[in-house]
């Protein structure tokens, strides 16, 4: 078959892909079942063989929203390349948003509402726990780096280069990198013993998400998707050989980054399929809903965790509830976090200037608050 039928004859900029904002609510749906279920459950629970396969079955989350932040990050730099050339105000209002995502991930780990009682929490050699690097640091640092890159190699076809070289790099060199001692606030990014998501490995799977993109936008829809499917049946399979033979493989091994690789391939296929069979203004609700991946993954960690506002719901609930209540439990949680994401968007979008204000108000009365406080 000749290639120009696989090649989109229109490589202009690229529409808003339906498909990757369904896989964000799948995505961030899966997220807060896992983090409830592994928070409240019994103990004993836990312990039952279903649950490793739980476990196992959500491996895919964290890639996924890696994978998602590196496809929609080359989309941007295809359909506004002049942004970037250029450095315009566009630009640079980009650059701030992703430093906001980092800023956010040290926020949700404030250990006081109070910025004097940190600083002396701090002091003491206790904040490990606030410098450890989660999917949202990781995400941002990855954005800074895609965004450097593309303002040094300006065309397309080098930026996708150096990113696919680059993923394989943060794939392999984990066990390196781990050893590093640069600054205490810089070791959590390069040493997995420390943080869940360090850049060596975590960010290969945002280097396959810019690879992605750059073929979704150069090659007929249909097959990319195909490509894709290949590329999903080839490795996710492998998963399970492991799983039945109850060895417990390393997490950032080759073979679970495959994996993992694997399902999110999948999962992008079979949203593509549920939108080009059923879509409708259900699944256009679910795609709202997944757009406002910041606010929910931020409001559903303050409501099953806990945050400098409050305990949440965990000292109610905390290792201590069978299946059946964690499920109704969660479908209630999961009820409110989109039910107020789409509140959320919907103020963006119909009243932008009361939600500029607002949210401007917040965290202009936050950090008053956070410098005044004593306790």
């Amino acid at each position: 078959m000749s290639w120009s039928k696989w090649l989109n004859a229109d490589a202009g900029p690229v529409k808003r892909v339906d498909s990757v904002d369904l896989f964000r609510f799948i995505v961030l749906f899966f997220m807060i079942q896992g983090h409830l279920f592994r928070a409240y459950l019994l103990p004993s629970v836990r312990q039952e063989p279903w649950f490793r396969l739980h476990e196992v079955l959500h491996g895919f989350v964290a890639p996924g929203f890696l994978f998602v932040a590196g496809f929609a990050a080359f989309l941007s730099f295809h359909n506004k390349h002049q942004n970037y050339v250029r450095l315009d105000q566009a630009f640079f209002r980009r650059v701030r948003r992703i430093l906001f995502v980092i800023a956010v991930g040290y926020w949700v780990h404030l250990p006081f509402f109070s910025l004097r009682k940190t600083l002396a929490f701090a002091s003491r050699g206790q904040a490990a726990d606030f410098l450890r690097v989660d999917i949202l640091q990781c995400i941002g640092v990855g954005l800074l780096l895609f965004t450097l890159l593309a303002v040094l190699l300006k065309k397309e076809k080098a930026v996708v280069l150096v990113s696919a070289l680059a993923g394989v790099l943060f794939f392999l060199l984990r066990e390196i990198t781990k050893n590093i001692r640069l600054h205490p606030a810089i070791d959590p990014y390069l040493d997995y013993r420390v943080s869940m998501f360090p850049l060596f490995p975590w960010l290969g799977f945002l280097c396959l998400g810019i690879v992605a993109a750059y073929l979704y936008a150069r090659m007929r829809k249909e097959h990319f998707f195909r490509l894709l499917l290949a590329a999903g049946l080839l490795s996710f399979p492998w998963f399970f050989f492991w799983f039945r033979s109850g060895l417990a493989r390393p997490m950032h091994d080759l073979l679970s980054i495959l994996n993992k690789a694997g399902a999110v391939f999948l999962l992008l296929c079979l949203c593509d399929l549920l939108l080009r069979r059923w879509g409708g203004r259900f699944l256009d609700l679910l795609k709202r809903a997944g757009s406002e991946s910041l606010f929910v993954y931020v409001l559903h960690l303050f409501i099953i965790f806990s945050s400098v506002f409050g305990k949440g719901l965990k000292p109610l609930f905390a290792d201590s509830l069978t299946v059946f209540p964690a499920l109704l439990l969660f479908l209630a949680v999961q009820m409110l976090v989109f039910a107020l994401a789409l509140l959320y968007q919907h103020l963006k979008e119909k009243r932008p200037l009361l939600w500029r204000w607002g949210f401007r108000a917040f965290w202009a009365l936050f950090l008053l608050l956070f410098v005044l406080r004593r306790h």
